[in-house]
């Protein structure tokens, strides 16, 4: 009679432990796709019983992580990335949930529950350092979307927000646009930051005026809202690069409250390209980032890392201006 064959002799031909294998072959969570298919494998090709094979590969299950601030209404920019990953994971029977990160649990580096059961990670944009080590402490694959924590562990898709501040400025150059303020701050993000400097780059080299009065700040940090009611300049420039849609959003109607014509006297340009830029009056010119590939490239760079890629990448994505009616030419 064939001497039976145990879990960790199975263990020992993989080089993993016995309750890894245990975990793999009862359906449990803790273990990644690609292992958990070499241990099938492996257990059928030595003859394990096949009764104790009961269970079929569970599903496999990604958690999206974005702080609250990213993820305050169905426009916004990461809620459209989370859309196209839902269902990218549904066409492959992958559960996928979000979970939004409260502030003091985001300064804290405290992770759902739910963690715990998943196989993968996804973080939706710029989060505390805290929640990055938190993330990668579990040993769980996972990729930063829209901000590159900078370190030797995170695979991260984002894009140039320098270049980016760098086109903006220079598409208003040429349309005859001299004096260009900013909506947005540098200690908002460090992607504003990079656009901010772009910005300020094609400035300086075009010996044109940099102000600081007219780089402006309306987005409220302890309230996580945009503000109208905020101080204009006494005397203002031609046009402002906003660094989101919303932020042009409530900046133009700062300026329509205050009797200045959008384009007629203020020209506005954003960036995102969400469904908002189409519906103001008058329709914002806008950077378009193409979030169907945010959740493309997210979800390739996790595959890689299930199939034993242990290397961080970092993945830049091409981005598109949109020409409407709030930059006219001069």
């Amino acid at each position: 009679m064939a001497k039976k064959i145990t879990l960790e002799q199975i263990a020992q031909r993989l080089g993993t432990s016995k309750i890894t294998v245990s975990r793999a072959l009862k359906g449990q969570a803790g273990v990644s796709d690609g292992l958990r298919q070499q241990i099938f494998q492996t257990a059928t090709d030595m003859g394990y019983e096949q009764q104790h094979l009961r269970t079929a590969k569970r599903k496999r299950r990604i958690v999206f992580l974005t702080p609250k601030r990213f993820y305050l209404v169905t426009d916004s920019f990461y809620h459209v990335i989370y859309y196209h990953l839902n269902i990218l994971c549904s066409e492959r029977n992958i559960e996928f949930s979000p979970f939004i990160l409260e502030k003091e649990n985001e300064l804290q580096g405290i992770l759902p529950d739910s963690i715990n059961d998943c196989d993968d990670i996804i973080i939706g944009g710029e989060v505390a350092q805290a929640v990055i080590d938190s993330v990668a402490a579990t040993a769980k694959p996972y990729v930063v979307v829209d901000y590159d924590p900078m370190d030797s562990r995170s695979d991260c898709v984002i894009i140039d927000n320098y270049r980016i501040g760098k086109i903006l400025t220079e598409y208003l150059v040429r349309r005859g646009y001299k004096t260009v303020g900013f909506v947005g701050a540098l200690s908002q993000s460090s992607n504003i930051a990079d656009r901010i400097l772009g910005y300020r780059k094609i400035l300086y080299s075009r010996n044109l005026p940099v102000r600081s009065e007219w780089q402006i700040d309306n987005y409220d940090r302890e309230t996580d809202n945009y503000l109208i009611d905020i101080p204009l300049p006494a005397h203002m420039p031609e046009a402002f690069i906003c660094h989101c849609d919303r932020a042009a959003y409530y900046f133009m109607e700062k300026l329509k409250s205050s009797g200045i014509s959008v384009p007629d006297q203020i020209a506005l340009i954003s960036i995102d390209n969400t469904e908002l830029a189409s519906s103001t009056s008058p329709a914002l010119t806008s950077m378009d980032i193409d979030k169907h590939s945010f959740a493309e490239e997210t979800l390739r760079l996790l595959d890689e890392r299930e199939h034993g890629r242990t290397t961080p990448k970092r993945v830049y994505l091409e981005t598109r201006l949109i020409e409407r009616d709030s930059v006219p030419e001069r």
